[in-house]
């Protein structure tokens, strides 16, 4: 999954539930963040590590990097920790971690797997073509048509806030 089916169907699934359950009240922002976590920290980690980008799902695509944010979340009574934890947990799920269980319990089953060398160039290129597949086209279709409904939607807060914050004076000269 690339970024539009991350960040849009993990921000949809928790703007839902601020609608269904609203003593839940997930951070959005910190939803959004979590849901690009794991590719955040494992893409460049990898490419450092072993040297190619074949190998971009290491610590972050754990279910420990999962429970050490939840287990923060909890100890800390933390809105922010619960939404990314719950934002990486989305993640983990969007990219079918299951189907890669050294990586999804490591250390548990032992190291990372050794992926072939790949190198940026054609790291993006393979990216791209994947969106040739249904299986990778349709979640980022929808998730970027969740992005623009969540959007529209928040717009007036978005508004808002930014008035708030610039227009009477809270921004510097």
């Amino acid at each position: 999954m690339l970024i539009f089916g991350h960040l849009g169907l993990t921000l949809a699934l928790a703007y839902l539930a601020r609608k269904v359950y609203p003593h839940l009240n997930p951070s959005l922002a910190f939803v959004a963040l979590g849901s690009l976590l794991p590719d955040i920290i494992d893409k460049p980690l990898g490419y450092l590590i072993f040297g190619d980008m074949g190998t971009g799902r290491i610590f972050a695509h754990t279910l420990l990097f999962f429970i050490v944010l939840a287990t923060i979340a909890a100890a800390l009574r933390s809105r922010e920790f619960a939404s990314l934890a719950g934002g990486v947990f989305a993640h983990l799920i969007e990219d079918s971690m299951w189907k890669m269980p050294a990586v999804l319990f490591w250390p548990l089953l032992g190291s990372f797997p050794v992926n072939p060398p790949q190198g940026v160039l054609s790291y993006i290129q393979m990216l791209l073509t994947g969106l040739q597949n249904p299986a990778v086209l349709v979640p980022e279709v929808l998730g970027f048509v969740s992005l623009i409904y969540i959007i529209s939607q928040m717009r007036p807060i978005i508004i808002t806030m930014i008035k708030t914050r610039f227009m009477s004076g809270g921004g510097s000269d």
